[in-house]
């Protein structure tokens, strides 16, 4: 699973690809943030140059013999047609190169507009608030073709009787290599590495917690939208912990827990006893959720029975290959956690 980080710091965790520094503290500001990232260099233009060949006559020299200081003299002897490499910029394109070592990171149309990392701070930091801004980790991939900075919104989601708290994060991706766009996504995912910068980027798109500028001379006129698209993400944000707040103060008795098992793993009468097996195989590994130390504490509520269909279909669910599990958990949606927690519903109306 590669990593592909040139330079990257984190606040408190220790990526798994065990690089960059980590601190006990965030750092003070964007310019510190991205000091400590590897980042003070820039993405800067360079223009484009192109070499062809033209036949062209070239005078021919012949040895004339040595001067008084014994230089070398010569004398031209005719014309001869040759291949003349000429050079010449190319006015419909550029370089995107870095600032400290010049290496080239895309080749891009003119009208291509650089987002550096400079403006990038200044986004995030007019977008959520200078005041909220804490800056989890941060870095560069890929020879920095891709940058990424990950702020901590200092606004946690506290569920009563669930002793976690939920850190909501922004994301900021920047694409040099004109593959992408720059991109402020809200997310779960703590970017580390290229890996988490992929996942972070599929969530965004399933949730639609996106907000895209792109690389044009207009990026700077979207500010506003982007700040109303993070105020639209923090509302769903204050939905969420209002509704899992109401799924945690609403009972769901060991009746109804049973009634929600058998209906997530219906019988198959026609099926074969493997089936069968299987599905009663499910059924106990489900029920086990509701008694292991991540679901026992809230087992006996709505909430409880919902994140233990989350847990068993993230968790526990055999898949073909680690990318069908990846593609279930993180990166597409999952029919059967919609399903589950609207049977826990029509269960409490019910009062089965």
């Amino acid at each position: 699973m590669p990593a592909n980080v040139d330079s990257m710091f984190s606040v408190r965790l220790m990526p798994w690809h065990r690089k960059g520094p980590v601190l006990d503290e965030y750092p003070t500001n964007w310019a510190h943030a991205r000091k400590l990232a590897g980042l003070e260099w820039e993405p800067v233009e360079e223009d484009v140059y192109r070499v062809t060949f033209e036949t062209q006559d070239v005078p021919q020299y012949e040895f004339y013999g040595l001067g008084t200081n014994d230089e070398v003299l010569y004398t031209q002897s005719g014309l001869a047609v040759a291949q003349v490499p000429v050079v010449e910029r190319s006015p419909g394109h550029k370089h995107i190169v870095r600032s400290d070592n010049r290496n080239i990171l895309s080749v891009n149309a003119k009208g291509y507009t650089i987002i550096n990392h400079e403006e990038m701070g200044q986004i995030i930091e007019a977008v959520i608030g200078l005041d909220n801004v804490k800056w989890e980790t941060a870095g560069s991939l890929n020879g920095g073709r891709t940058v990424w900075a990950l702020a901590m919104l200092d606004e946690p989601i506290i569920l009563p009787g669930d002793t976690t708290v939920t850190m909501p994060y922004m994301a900021f991706t920047n694409s040099h290599d004109g593959t992408g766009s720059c991109a402020l996504r809200a997310t779960a995912v703590r970017i580390v590495c290229a890996n988490t910068v992929k996942m972070a980027e599929a969530e965004g798109e399933r949730t639609g917690a996106t907000f895209s500028f792109r690389h044009s001379a207009q990026w700077r006129d979207r500010i506003e939208d982007a700040r109303q698209a993070v105020h639209g993400v923090r509302a769903e944000m204050k939905a969420y912990e209002a509704w899992a707040t109401e799924l945690l103060a609403t009972p769901f008795s060991e009746a109804q827990r049973e009634t929600f098992v058998q209906t997530l793993f219906p019988p198959q009468p026609l099926g074969s006893d493997l089936v069968k097996s299987n599905i009663e195989a499910s059924r106990s590994q489900f029920r086990a959720i509701f008694d292991s130390p991540t679901t026992q504490e809230i087992a006996h509520t709505a909430y409880g029975a919902v994140q233990a269909a989350v847990e068993y279909l993230d968790h526990v669910k055999t898949a073909r290959s680690w990318e069908t599990k990846l593609n279930r958990s993180m990166l597409k949606p999952e029919p059967l956690k919609a399903k589950a927690v609207k049977l826990v519903r029509e269960l409490v109306a019910s009062g089965v």
